[in-house]
């Protein structure tokens, strides 16, 4: 039972031109780096997060994701760098991706530079862009078919390399506000392989993801409240979205709960080490009936922070990636 549905979602994602094709992070703030590469370099020190996602932990060889990740801004120029290297592997159909980001961050409203928060300017809005190298794997020997005789999957197996970019836009308030809008998978690639009996196509297509966000603090920001509501579109597909809040205590540790649409929840918790460390976790509870046999999904982040020699820094703060 458990191969069965494996294959099913394997098929499903390999196959479905239309289908949401982008990896999915339950820590949509810590990761977010991924999807808009405006992000790159906003905090103004230099930032890096790993990341490991297993999903369907009842099920042999589930789906993963693994990634690796580092931006920052280029002193006094308002230019932020980064890239990261992902790796994702789905049953018979994978993909290891290496991805370099540069982005403008512009500080508005000039005349009241001399209003800053934690050294940065209130209002920032950034521009970004990504190119990344993409391999794409497919191993259709590992698929189970209904027709055991079909020749045209079974035989497929391969790996394809191709260019790809995604571009976005984001905009900061100090901490209290944040929105952003990014489009992955510009190129839109046709991803072919051949079998020796056939051809499997995969398309590529271009996604819309949404952020917005924000924090609320009280008791001289021992406390804080950090709402986020996110949306995933792509053409031919059912719109994701995640909203939920985070609370944290004495700008050292958090929990937060989300809803995601697909009957998730997601359960998260962490830790910061003043600005310099942090430690989170995600639980994803499905609500499908079919959960018990496929297991859960956990996802862990490890980020750490360099920041620039004589900054003034006033606690951890947020680190706001989508």
């Amino acid at each position: 039972m458990r191969k069965i549905l494996l294959s099913l979602l394997s098929i499903v994602y390999c196959l479905s031109s239309v289908a949401q094709q982008v990896e999915e992070f339950s820590l949509i703030r810590e990761n977010a780096f991924t999807l808009n590469p405006a992000l790159a370099g906003m905090e103004g020190y230099i930032h890096g997060v790993a990341t490991f996602r297993k999903q369907f932990t009842r099920i042999d060889a589930s789906p993963y994701t693994a990634m690796l990740a580092m931006d920052g801004e280029i002193k006094d120029k308002h230019i932020g760098i980064g890239g990261y290297i992902l790796h994702d592997v789905t049953g018979p159909t994978g993909k290891t991706s290496g991805t370099i980001s540069v982005a403008y961050n512009i500080p508005l409203y000039k005349k009241f530079s001399a209003r800053l928060s934690n050294g940065r300017a209130n209002h920032v809005l950034s521009v970004g862009i990504s190119l990344s190298v993409v391999q794409y794997r497919l191993d259709a020997t590992k698929l189970l078919l209904d027709n055991a005789g079909d020749p045209e999957l079974y035989t497929t197996k391969g790996t394809r390399i191709f260019p790809d970019a995604s571009f976005g836009v984001y905009y900061r308030y100090k901490e209290i506000f944040y929105a952003g809008i990014s489009v992955p998978q510009i190129m839109g690639l046709n991803v072919n392989y051949h079998g020796q009996d056939g051809l499997a196509k995969i398309k590529t297509a271009q996604h819309l993801n949404f952020l917005v966000g924000g924090k609320y603090e009280w008791a001289r920001g021992n406390f804080s409240i950090n709402p986020v509501a996110g949306l995933r579109w792509v053409k031919g597909a059912p719109p994701q979205g995640d909203i939920g809040l985070r609370f944290m205590i004495y700008k050292v540790f958090w929990l937060g709960c989300n809803y995601r649409s697909m009957n998730y929840m997601v359960f998260e918790a962490g830790f910061n080490v003043k600005e310099y460390f942090k430690f989170a976790y995600a639980y994803d509870f499905n609500f499908s009936k079919y959960r018990k046999d496929v297991g859960s999904t956990h996802e862990i982040s490890v980020l750490f922070n360099i920041p620039e020699r004589g900054r003034v820094w006033r606690g951890a703060g947020p680190v706001l990636r989508f």
